[in-house]
């Protein structure tokens, strides 16, 4: 028996490393687990409080009573003022559930919470709160922040003075700005930022043009989705964007009544999906506005483009205005069955793309069919794309006769694939059948349903 707890003795070899590796350790686990420790043995006892991340994003959703709830309070207090002066790494706090009203209660102690952090040094603050306080000061100038993400269904009052010299990353979401100038404030005080993000379920009423400008910006998310429930009645602001080095661009929601961009050369990436109310007062301004939203992006190599109304971006009959010269991988969605030139569109598209690799196409067929494709064949069929994958295929018989187009004139085709669903066995046999009784240029091509 004395041998085998000698044993166990020397294969605990975890409890005798120091401190600091120990908390390190901790620190991957959620905060309510790594207190848990507390119980393994004397050694471990206070070891929870010197950990360099605390982390309540799973705690709050079992605090149901008002004892349960002021518990909790006092042990994120004694955490946070601990007298050890541990810098903290992050603090994250989500509310996980806005049935129980005892939440309310902490609105108080947050604001507390977040200036203790700060002091500490904290470098990552990630907070999801329905009724988050009016935010400290500090908060907009600490020199040790890397990372925030606010998450508040609060306005959000950003004072005449900003600086986070070492910012990087920046996500608010459900954030609203009394006004734009406090955007265009806060962004320009962060100087080493990198990775913005902006989910807003609505923009200041009071002023027309939103600015942003970053030289060290190099992810963009601006995601404004909400906006068309919100405000269905236009969305006239101007977007000043002058960012030169993004590398991913990501932008969601209505098309605007303007837009600015600087010239992206460094762009690798962008998501673009716009929409545009049919009610809308100018069609003919919001025309050169999404065709604006797309020249300022000419430069990106991977273009993923979500759209209604595809006249809004590329004006018909076709001369391309647009060149996506160094466009690589397009994933194209259109949503709209009753434009019966949805295909043409996509044609006059491709014209824009001469170098163009990967096509992914995610179509509506019009109740009418597709218009006769243009007699010039794009040269990125020619002598560029190797890989076409069509999306939630219907077995639509437009839908083939462009599939046909495709095998019929793209020379260098190595792979043709149809995402199939919802058929049954029988079914995708001849539509398999059929496919592969088509005439294909490249001899290389191979047909895959999936």
């Amino acid at each position: 028996m004395a041998k085998q707890v000698k044993s166990v003795g020397e294969l605990d070899r975890i409890s005798s490393l120091p401190d600091p590796i120990l908390c390190h350790i901790l620190s991957f686990l959620p905060t309510k687990d790594a207190v848990r420790s507390s119980v393994v043995s004397p050694r471990w006892r206070y070891l929870f409080a010197s950990m360099p991340t605390l982390d309540f994003q799973y705690c709050l959703s079992s605090i149901y009573s008002r004892p349960g709830a002021e518990n909790f309070k006092n042990f994120v207090d004694r955490l946070l003022f601990f007298p050890n002066h541990i810098t903290l790494e992050c603090f994250r706090l989500y509310e996980c559930s806005s049935r129980d009203v005892d939440y309310l209660s902490l609105y108080g102690r947050l604001y507390g919470w977040i200036c203790a952090a700060l002091w500490r040094g904290v470098k990552e603050i990630d907070i999801r709160h329905r009724d988050l306080p009016v935010l400290p000061t500090l908060l907009f100038t600490s020199q040790s922040l890397m990372t925030l993400k606010l998450n508040m269904y609060e306005d959000m009052k950003v004072p005449c003075k900003v600086c986070l010299p070492n910012l990087k990353s920046l996500h608010l979401r459900n954030v609203r700005f009394v006004d734009g100038d406090s955007i265009h404030r806060l962004i320009s005080g962060c100087l080493a930022l990198e990775d913005l993000v902006l989910y807003l379920p609505e923009l200041p009423k009071n002023i027309g043009k939103i600015n942003i400008h970053s030289l060290s910006l190099k992810r963009l998310t601006l995601d404004f989705e909400m906006i068309f429930n919100i405000n269905p009645f236009g969305f006239n602001y101007t977007f000043v964007i002058n960012a030169p080095n993004l590398v991913c661009f990501k932008y969601v929601g209505l098309i605007a009544g303007g837009y600015c961009l600087s010239t992206m050369n460094s762009l690798e990436k962008a998501i673009i999906e716009v929409y545009r109310l049919d009610d809308e007062p100018s069609y003919d301004v919001n025309r050169e506005s999404g065709a604006t939203l797309l020249q300022g992006i000419c430069s990106v190599k991977s273009l993923h483009l979500t759209i209604e109304q595809p006249e809004t971006l590329i004006r018909m009959p076709p001369e391309p205005v647009l060149g996506f010269h160094k466009l690589l991988e397009l994933k194209l969605k259109i949503r709209n069955e009753y434009h019966d030139w949805q295909g043409a569109w996509v044609f006059q598209f491709l014209r824009c793309a001469p170098n163009l690799e990967t096509l992914h196409l995610d179509l509506v067929v019009p109740y009418g069919g597709f218009k006769p494709v243009p007699e010039e064949v794009p040269s990125c069929l020619l002598f560029h794309l190797n890989e076409i994958k069509i999306e939630f295929f219907e077995g639509n018989e437009h839908m083939f006769e462009m599939i046909s187009y495709f095998l019929n004139h793209a020379s260098v085709l190595e792979m043709l694939m149809i995402e199939a669903i919802g058929f049954e066995e029988d079914e995708e046999l001849s539509i398999v059948k059929k496919l592969l009784g088509f005439p294909r240029i490249s001899k290389k091509c191979r047909v895959v349903v999936l």
